[in-house]
């Protein structure tokens, strides 16, 4: 069963090489020159858009949740439906994991190709799940390969960058 994220509000868009960006209980982080900044909804702290040069486009998702959301099995495990997965144990999910420094601990970070199950489209998904104190944040890049391929390292940095209050 998914978690239940609590609204968060609107976002408003920001300019591509803006600094910081700042509101109540959200991260401050460097946004990535080229990342457009939308509205995510009610269940997302930021979203971002991000084009490539043959006009593909993928999204990042910011998302947190009190506690640690679901934990990593159940997390990974609803990223793998979205792809058309199926379901993996926790050893298998443990194998799919690495870690990355992040300021204060360590992210874990998936990277998992499938199937968009809305677009039926092949997809590739980095995510990183980020705990911290009492809440867990989750980023999610998902979108073509080759323009997930080309913004990996980004979307990392990205998370790396993330400072929490």
């Amino acid at each position: 069963m998914p978690p239940s994220y609590p609204p968060i509000g609107n976002i408003t868009p920001s300019a591509a090489a803006a600094p910081p960006s700042s509101s109540e209980g959200k991260p401050e982080w460097q946004v990535p020159a080229g990342w457009k900044e939308i509205d995510g909804g009610q269940f997302l702290v930021a979203k971002f858009i991000v084009s490539g040069s043959d006009n593909s486009q993928a999204a990042v998702n910011v998302s947190m949740s009190a506690g640690d959301g679901g934990g990593m099995l159940g997390n990974v495990n609803r990223w793998r439906g979205q792809l058309g997965l199926g379901q993996q144990s926790q050893a298998e999910v443990d194998k799919l994991v690495t870690s990355v420094d992040i300021e204060g601990g360590n992210a874990m970070l998936v990277d998992m190709s499938g199937t968009d199950m809305k677009s039926g489209a092949k997809t590739r998904l980095v995510g990183a799940i980020v705990p911290k104190g009492q809440q867990t944040w989750f980023y999610k890049l998902m979108g073509p390969a080759a323009l997930v391929e080309q913004q990996n390292a980004t979307f990392t940095k990205f998370v790396q960058t993330a400072k929490y209050r």
